[in-house]
Formats: structure tokens, C-alpha cells, sequence
């Protein structure tokens, strides 16, 4: 059963990318983020959770709901406290899992927010997440697009 899971997800999620890369315009550049790294869609497909009262494909994803949540929920609480220092990367990552441990996960969760929108969060909180990153984390995009879409 979980591998034809897995190969539903995956052909929905190749649908919904060439979709993305055909008609840009029709489609949530957050959404296709989390489509090509395979995370959970927090902030989408709403009308999923509402009619099965969860995703069905949670248990597919690279990154889990509970873990984009959580992390966002610090970083927003962080940020509305003003205490910047708390959201450094390193801070994050030692919060969320200890050093490396979930580190590409903390950067697919923060590109998938920071696409979805700059209302989210301000250019400080980025700033200050970005400061002293690893090389990998120093510049979370602000922008995917269908170039960034290349498939294995």
C-alpha cells in the first residue's frame, strides 16, 4: 500500500511540475517548490486536508507538516518577540534537531516560506537567519521558477 502511495504522489507531483513549467502563470511558485523538494504544502491545497481531514500524502513527503509547523511557528513567534539572535541559522538548527541533523530540511522549509511571500516574514528576519549560515543556507531564494525545475 505505501509504495502505490508513493507512485500516486509522484505522478501527481510530475503532473503538477510539467503543468508548472507549461503555464507559470496558472501555478503557486510555493507550491511547485514544495512539488520539486517534496514537502508537505502547509500553506496550500487546503481543499486535501478539508475533505480527508488530512493529507493524504503526508506520509510521502521528504518534510513533514509537524516539522515546517513547528519551525515556523518559532520563527514567527521569535520574530514578533523581536529576538532575531533566537532565528540565526545555527540557533535554528540547533532547536530543530541538533547540528546538520535536519539541516535541508530547515532550508526547504524557510525557501518554501520565503517564496510563498515576503508578507510573511520582513528583509530583518531574513537577515538575521541568513547571518553566519553554512554556505548552503546563506541565501535562502526568495523566488523559484520553472528554470529552477529539472527532472532525474
Amino acid at each position: 500500500m505505501y509504495s502505490q502511495l508513493i507512485a500516486l504522489y509522484e505522478l501527481k507531483r510530475q503532473s503538477f511540475l510539467v503543468g508548472y513549467i507549461q503555464n507559470p502563470d496558472h501555478f503557486s511558485d510555493a507550491l511547485a517548490y514544495a512539488y520539486y523538494h517534496r514537502i508537505a504544502p502547509v500553506f496550500h491545497e487546503d481543499i486535501a486536508r478539508e475533505t480527508y481531514a488530512a493529507d493524504p500524502f503526508e506520509e510521502v513527503y521528504a518534510v513533514k507538516s509537524d516539522f515546517i509547523n513547528d519551525v515556523l511557528k518559532y520563527v514567527d513567534d521569535r520574530w514578533r518577540d523581536d529576538d532575531l539572535k533566537a532565528v540565526a541559522f545555527a540557533e535554528l538548527e540547533k532547536k530543530f534537531g541538533g547540528y546538520r541533523t535536519n539541516r535541508i530540511e530547515l532550508i526547504r522549509t524557510l525557501g518554501y516560506a520565503r517564496i510563498d511571500g515576503h508578507h510573511r516574514f520582513d528583509d530583518k528576519l531574513w537577515a538575521a537567519i541568513e547571518n553566519r549560515a553554512p554556505c548552503e543556507a546563506s541565501s535562502i531564494d526568495a523566488m523559484f521558477s520553472p528554470k529552477d525545475v529539472e527532472f532525474d
